[in-house]
C-alpha cells in the first residue's frame, strides 16, 4: 500500500494519477503481479469465457503488466478448472473464469472435489441474457412454429444447451413446463460446441446468450426466436421475450473471475480495480455495444453476494428438473 510520506510527495503523486485514467486504481498490492497468470476457463474455446476474456484482455494485461495466459480445462459444467483453481496456491497467479449458475450450483447437484467456499470472487463481468436460436436454413421461423413442432413429436426436436446443469439446461426446462412440450436437449462441453452444433444442423436449436450468438446473428447465420430477459433487449429490439409470448421465466449467464480462497485481500483488491478501470474506459464501452456484450461489473463483496443469492434460487429447480434423463450429464 502506497504510504504518505509528506505533502510534496502526496501532490505529485496525485498529479501522475490524474494524468492516467488507467492509473488512477492504485494497486494495493504494489508487487503483483510480478509473473504471468494463469486462467483457467471451464469451457471448451468459442463459449462465453472465451468471449468475456477477451473483452478485457488487452487492456487488462497493459494495466497489470502482466500475461494473462488461457488454460482450457472443459468438462463437467466447469467443475475440472474449479477444481484445479480451489487446489492452486493462493498467490493471485491463478485465477478462473467463473460462470453462473454452474459454479454455485454444481456442488449441490453431485460429489465435487471443491466447495463453493474454496472459492474468491474477484470480479464479475458480464450478465448475458439468453436467446432460443436456430440456424438461418431452420424451418422455424417463430417460437410458435418450435412449440407446434415440439408438440407433434414429443422429444424428437433437439435443443443444444452448453452443460447441465446450466443457465439454458434449467431454461429449456422451464420452457418445457411452461408449454408443455418434450424437448431432447442435449449438453455440450460449453456454449460454443452448442451454438455451432446448431450452425451445422447436428441440433434443430441451441439455447445460448446473447453476446455470444451475437456475431452470428448479425451475420445472418443463427436467427434467435426469442430472448429471455424480462424487456426486449435494446441491442436486438425485434426479438420477443419469452415473458411477452406468455412463458413466464427468465434466465442468463454471468461470468467473472475468480481466485482461491486464502488469497490476499490486496492482490484481490487489484486485480478487482483493474478490471472496474479497464471496464470504465471508453474504449470497452465502445466495444461492448458493438458486440451486444452486456457488462455488469460487481467487484468482491457483491459478487459473492450474488453467487449466494444464484445458489437459493437454483436449487428448487434443480430439486424439480434434476431427474430428467438429460441430467445424467452432470452427474459425469
Amino acid at each position: 500500500m502506497l504510504r504518505k510520506t509528506g505533502c510534496a510527495i502526496a501532490a505529485c503523486l496525485s498529479l501522475v494519477l490524474a494524468s492516467n485514467a488507467l492509473a488512477q486504481s492504485a494497486s494495493p498490492a504494489p508487487d503483483y503481479p510480478r509473473k504471468p497468470v494463469t486462467t483457467l476457463m471451464g469451457f471448451a474455446p468459442g463459449g462465453g469465457s472465451d468471449v468475456m476474456l477477451s473483452m478485457v484482455r488487452a487492456q487488462l494485461e497493459k494495466l497489470l503488466k502482466t500475461t494473462l495466459v488461457p488454460v482450457y480445462k472443459p468438462g463437467a459444467g466447469s467443475d475440472i478448472a474449479a477444481t484445479e483453481l480451489a487446489t492452486s496456491k493462493p498467490d493471485g497467479y491463478t485465477v478462473f473464469v467463473s460462470c453462473t449458475p454452474m459454479i454455485p450450483i454444481n456442488p449441490y447437484v453431485r460429489e465435487t472435489a471443491y466447495k463453493v467456499s474454496d472459492l474468491a470472487f474477484v470480479a464479475n463481468v458480464v450478465t448475458d441474457p439468453g436467446v432460443f436460436v436456430v440456424r438461418a436454413e431452420s424451418p422455424y421461423k417463430t417460437l410458435a412454429d418450435v412449440i407446434k413442432a415440439a408438440k407433434e413429436k414429443p422429444g424428437a426436436m433437439s435443443v443444444g444447451v452448453a452443460s447441465a446443469p446450466g443457465d439454458d439446461w434449467f431454461a429449456m426446462h422451464q420452457f418445457e413446463a411452461a408449454a408443455q412440450l418434450k424437448f431432447n436437449i442435449v449438453p455440450f462441453a460449453g456454449d460454443g460446441p452448442s451454438w455451432q452444433a446448431a450452425l451445422a444442423g447436428h441440433v434443430d436449436a441451441t439455447a445460448n446468450n446473447l453476446g455470444i450468438v451475437y456475431p452470428q446473428m448479425r451475420a445472418g447465420k443463427l436467427r434467435a426466436l426469442a430472448i429471455m430477459s424480462d424487456k426486449r433487449s435494446p441491442i436486438v429490439p425485434d426479438i420477443p421475450t419469452f415473458k411477452e409470448l406468455g412463458y413466464n421465466f427468465t434466465s442468463g449467464s454471468s461470468r467473472g473471475f475468480a481466485m482461491p480462497k486464502g488469497t490476499p485481500k490486496a492482490v484481490i483488491d487489484t486485480f478487482a480495480n483493474a478490471v472496474k478501470q479497464v471496464m470504465s474506459t471508453e474504449e470497452f464501452k465502445a466495444n461492448a455495444l458493438k458486440t451486444a456484450f452486456p457488462y455488469d461489473y460487481q467487484g468482491p463483496e457483491e459478487y459473492a453476494a450474488y453467487m449466494k443469492s444464484l445458489d437459493v434460487a437454483y436449487r428448487p429447480l434443480w430439486d424439480k428438473f434434476g431427474k430428467t434423463a438429460d441430467s445424467a450429464a452432470a452427474k459425469k
